[in-house]
C-alpha cells in the first residue's frame, strides 16, 4: 500500500515543527559534488557523486558511507558505512519514474518528484502525507534547502540528498543527450 492522496489532507503539526532544514552547496559549478551545511552554516557532511557510476561518497559528522546501486541493473540504493553495514536502502521500480521507497524506524517513506515541470522533490510518510521536501533555492543557482524529518538520522538525510543529486544528473544526462529532460526529470 503506498502512501495516498489521502495521506496529504492530514497535516501533522508534530512533524511540521519538528523538520531539520539543511543547505546544499555544490563544491563547483560542473560539480555533482556537495557541501551539506546547517541553515547556519555549519558544515554536517558532504556527498561525492561519482563521475561515471551511480555511488556516491558520503562524509557526515567524520564518518566514511558510500552510497550504490545494489547490482547493475538494479533500482535498490544502498547506504554503508565502511565496514560493510547497511544503514538504509531505498528502491525505485523504474529509473526513470516513480518514487524511491524506504523504510526507516519502522516507518515507510517515499522521495518522489513534486512534479515533471518542477525540480522539487516531496517526502511523504506512510499514514501522515507529506513530511519533508527537497527544492532549489532558485531558478539558476544550483543550491538547494532540503527540509527533511528530524526522525531520519543525519546520514539518512545526507543519503536522501545523494538520491536527489543522482535523479537531477540523470535529467541532465538525459537533456544533453537529446532525451528532451522530461523523462530523466519525471523523479
Amino acid at each position: 500500500m503506498g502512501v495516498g492522496e489521502a495521506d496529504l489532507a492530514r497535516p501533522s503539526l508534530t512533524l511540521l515543527l519538528t523538520k531539520q532544514a539543511l543547505r546544499v552547496i555544490p563544491k563547483g559549478w560542473f560539480s555533482y559534488d556537495y557541501m551539506v551545511l546547517e541553515r547556519d552554516g555549519t558544515p554536517v557532511g558532504q556527498v561525492d557523486l561519482s563521475n561515471w557510476r551511480e555511488t556516491a561518497k558520503l562524509e557526515v559528522g567524520g564518518e566514511r558511507y558510500t552510497a550504490h546501486r545494489e547490482g547493475w541493473r538494479s533500482q535498490e540504493f544502498a547506504l554503508e558505512k565502511e565496514d560493510g553495514q547497511v544503514v538504509v536502502t531505498a528502491e525505485k521500480a523504474s529509473a526513470w519514474k516513480g518514487p524511491f521507497v524506504f523504510e526507516y524506524g519502522g516507518n515507510r517513506y517515499e522521495l518522489e518528484k513534486e512534479s515533471t515541470w518542477k525540480s522539487t522533490f516531496i517526502i511523504r510518510r506512510e499514514g501522515v502525507g507529506r513530511v519533508g521536501s527537497v527544492r532549489s533555492e532558485g531558478v539558476f543557482k544550483r543550491e538547494f534547502i532540503a527540509e527533511l524529518p528530524q526522525e531520519l538520522s543525519l546520514e539518512a538525510k545526507v543519503f536522501i540528498v545523494s538520491l536527489v543529486v543522482l535523479l537531477w544528473k540523470r535529467a541532465a544526462s538525459t537533456a544533453a543527450a537529446g532525451g528532451g529532460g522530461a523523462a530523466g526529470a519525471s523523479g
